[in-house]
Formats: C-alpha cells, structure tokens, sequence
C-alpha cells in the first residue's frame, strides 16, 4: 500500500514540476492575493475608528487562502486525471481507492505546504504580526486545513463529469467557508440554524485555533479541541472520497 501511494504522490510532483506556468501561477496567486489584502487594508485607515484591527484577520485572510487554492487545485486537477484516463489506468493496475486517495493528498501535500510557507512568510512581513511565537500552532494548524482542503476537492470532484462542472462547485464552498466559518462575522450573531451549519466548515474550527493562539493569547493546549476537530473532519472527508471515487464516466 505505501509504496503505492508513494508511486502516486511522486507521479503528481512530476506533472506539476512539468507545468511550468500552472506550478508559478499556484504559488504566485497566494502571494498576490496578500500583497493586494495589504494595499486595500491600508487604503481604509477610517476603519480604525471602529476598533478594527486589520492585523486579527491577516492570518484568517491567509488560512481563507490557504483553503480555497488547495481545494480547487485539487478538485480540478483529479477530474483533468479522470477524463484523460489516468485514473482508469491505475485501477487496471490494480490500485485500490484508498490507496490513490492517500496518494493524491500525499502528492497535492508538497505544494500545499509551499503554498502554505509563502503566504505564512508573506503575512507576517506585510502585518504587523508575529507569527513566530505560536508557529507550531499555525503551522500545524495551516498544514492540517490544506490537507483537509484537497480531502474536500477529491471528494466532491467525485461528483463532476468535467472540469467545467467544477466550477459550480467553487462559489458553493468557499462563499460559505467565507460567511459561516467565524473569519469575518462572529458565529455567535448568525442565526441559530447557520451557526449549526458553521460546524460543516472546516475553517470554522481553524479559525478558532488561529483566533486562540494569535487574538485571544491562549496556548495551543487550550484550543486543542478545534484542532483535533479539524484533523478529523480530515479523515472523515478522506474515507468519503475513497468511497465515492470513480474509475470513469
């Protein structure tokens, strides 16, 4: 089984190193998103007054990011390796479901983890945060989401026929992620029914890691119920997606 996985996730890092432009666009996008939050945050100096500061969110930004670009990487990608056939390739081969669903997260694993680094890099350069006294909460913490990210884009590319069915699938996960997940309003003032529904994000319970560690000053210990939460969501997403994974349409 491992090495099966491995052949997979070696496989992915090969493709991705091969497309030029889809690597630097992967790892250039976060990285301007950021720099573009910065400029906007710093043209709304009157937001002061109302006691908000642009430096609690800068990190919630940057998970927000993090979420989104690994789940539609992932979700894209897997439907591309459908429709070419490279999935009914390695069935024939013999590969279990799990086996290439750990493979995939295995492989998207290394340039989440980029992804990850230069947006934790460039926020703590352009806000005025100090990411590095809680950094193995935070790394953690980001690392953990993005794997459940390409769980969740492996799972529900499952349920697409082709890469242009996806794209209904992008504003269903992440405007939501964006409203319910605490990053912007409180989970608190929404109505009783959606702060239910906020407990189905994922970034709801990074969030409130990341709100525990940074915001509120608390030790990693103290928010170790949200984190242990978000890691299994994690496997519970994995084992969804080795279950409904398709050879073919």
């Amino acid at each position: 089984m491992i090495r099966r996985v491995n052949a997979t996730a070696v496989r992915i890092n090969a493709q991705l190193r091969r497309d030029h432009r889809f690597l630097g666009l992967s790892l250039a996008v976060p990285l301007i998103l950021i720099f573009l939050l910065k400029y906007v945050f710093d043209s709304m100096p009157g937001i002061v007054r109302f006691g908000i500061n642009f430096s609690d969110y800068a990190l919630l930004i940057a998970a927000y990011l993090v979420h989104f670009l690994a789940y539609v990487l992932s979700t894209i990608v897997l439907v591309r390796d459908r429709i070419t056939g490279t999935l009914s390739r390695m069935f024939v081969s013999g590969y279990r479901r799990r086996e290439i669903v750990l493979g995939y997260v295995a492989g998207y694993a290394t340039i989440a983890s980029a992804q990850t680094a230069l947006v934790l890099v460039s926020t703590n350069y352009l806000f005025d945060i100090n990411i590095w006294r809680d950094i193995v909460a935070i790394v953690l913490t980001m690392l953990a989401l993005a794997l459940v990210s390409v769980g969740l884009g492996v799972f529900l590319s499952n349920f697409a026929r082709n890469e242009g069915q996806v794209f209904p699938l992008i504003p269903l996960v992440i405007i939501p992620t964006a409203l319910l997940s605490g990053m912007a309003i409180p989970i608190d003032n929404l109505p009783e029914v959606l702060q239910w529904v906020s407990n189905l994000v994922p970034l709801t319970w990074a969030v409130k890691v990341l709100k525990g560690v940074t915001v509120e000053d608390v030790s990693f210990f103290h928010v170790m119920g949200p984190f242990i939460t978000l890691v299994a969501y994690g496997l519970v997403l994995l084992f969804l997606a080795s279950l409904t994974l398709r050879e073919s349409e």
